[in-house]
């Protein structure tokens, strides 16, 4: 797992799956926060579990994925 800085902003991102029938399932949905730390709470604890399989947040620093994520939740809110 890289180095986050968890005081940089990021973007949440997701494609809601739990709420539309397979055939439905289209574009994702984004939200910003202004650091990483909330973006991460956001995913780990307000997403369904469905929504956040495919979940990833954006930030200067790269792309986090929903494995990393995962980690620095655990770091976070242990």
């Amino acid at each position: 797992m890289a180095k986050w800085d968890l005081d940089q902003a990021a973007t949440a991102l997701w494609i809601p799956v739990a709420e539309l029938p397979p055939d439905q399932i289209g574009g994702g949905q984004n939200k910003m926060f202004d650091d990483l730390r909330s973006a991460v709470l956001f995913v780990m604890d307000e997403l369904l579990p469905e929504d956040r399989g495919a979940a990833m947040i954006q930030t200067d620093q790269g792309m986090v994925s929903i494995e990393d994520i995962e980690k620095l939740y655990k770091k976070i809110k242990p």
